[in-house]
């Protein structure tokens, strides 16, 4: 497979633009779009993407309010994912009319429900979908984080978004930021090269030197917040043929999705990663590539 240099582009909306990363590696081939996780950005799954570039027209994006995208992010106005949706629905729209035909979408996380959503409104748009420990949070769960949500209570479901609330924002450099990172936290199982990709996408050099987060703590946190959306009234809409990659520890995948996937598409594989977290595509990159491509190979039979 063929590592090539994406290069940085933007589909300009009404209120501000989209930015992407685009491979054009595979003259004609397949095209695939790859969504984040919340607080990521598209350079974070650039060792991931970039190997597949000899077989698909790949583009990533920056959803709104991380790395390089424009649209407005207001965390006080926040309340589900319905509008990261509808942003990858007029994203897909501009891919399928260059692509000539509907579009693979692989998502992690956030990416992998908002891919999920797209899929089950828009189907026209999706020739297949690859899920990587997508956020389906049990109805009960999520009834829960609402219940907090207008409680004010703290802890419990609402940790993630307490923690994404205190990251800190600044850093007096690059080197420091990925030194502050490496083994640690959320990034303890990450490669260095993926943290350096993920501090290189998402974050920029303020006038007083300082390196700030493009994706602000509180846009992260109000993201794990918002559970208006109902991932599980997409699911029954869904008609895509499927591919999931899900943790084996901690996953955001959780009963019944796996089965309930299985059961949209009789073909789909199920893939869990005993050893794997969360963080999947970082541990794991081979195993998705080698997913990706044996979709395709499904789907092109």
């Amino acid at each position: 497979m063929t590592d090539v240099t994406p290069v940085r582009r933007e589909l300009a909306l009404d209120d501000g633009a989209i930015s992407f990363l685009e491979w054009k590696g595979a003259a004609g081939g397949p095209a695939l779009h790859f969504a984040h996780a919340n607080g990521f950005n598209a350079m974070t799954y650039r060792r991931l993407l970039g190997p597949l570039a000899g077989r698909f027209h790949i583009r990533a994006w920056d959803a709104r309010g991380h790395g390089h995208s424009t649209l407005p992010a207001d965390p006080s106005t926040h309340r589900n994912w319905y509008l990261f949706r509808d942003d990858l629905i007029r994203m897909t729209e501009n891919f399928v009319a260059e692509a000539g035909g509907p579009v693979l979408l692989g998502g992690h996380s956030m990416g992998g429900a908002t891919s999920l959503m797209v899929a089950a409104e828009r189907p026209d748009l999706v020739r297949g979908l690859v899920l990587v420990d997508p956020v389906m949070v049990p109805r009960r769960a999520r009834l829960m984080m609402q219940l907090y949500n207008l409680t004010g209570r703290k802890g419990g479901p609402m940790s993630l978004a307490e923690g994404a609330d205190r990251r800190r924002a600044l850093f007096p450099s690059r080197e420091m930021m990925l030194a502050a990172y490496k083994g640690r936290g959320a990034f303890r199982t990450w490669p260095e090269e993926m943290i350096a990709d993920y501090i290189e996408g998402g974050t920029r050099l303020r006038e007083d030197g300082q390196v700030e987060l493009t994706c602000a703590p509180a846009w992260e946190a109000a993201n794990f917040r918002a559970q208006g959306h109902d991932i599980w009234k997409a699911l029954d809409k869904l008609k895509t043929p499927l591919t999931l990659i899900y943790a084996g520890f901690g996953s955001t995948c959780r009963a019944p999705a796996p089965q309930l996937l299985g059961e949209r598409d009789p073909q789909a594989t199920l893939l869990r990663l005993g050893q794997a977290t969360h963080f999947v595509p970082m541990e794991y990159p081979d195993v998705i590539r080698r997913e990706v491509l044996a979709l395709d190979a499904r789907l092109s039979a």
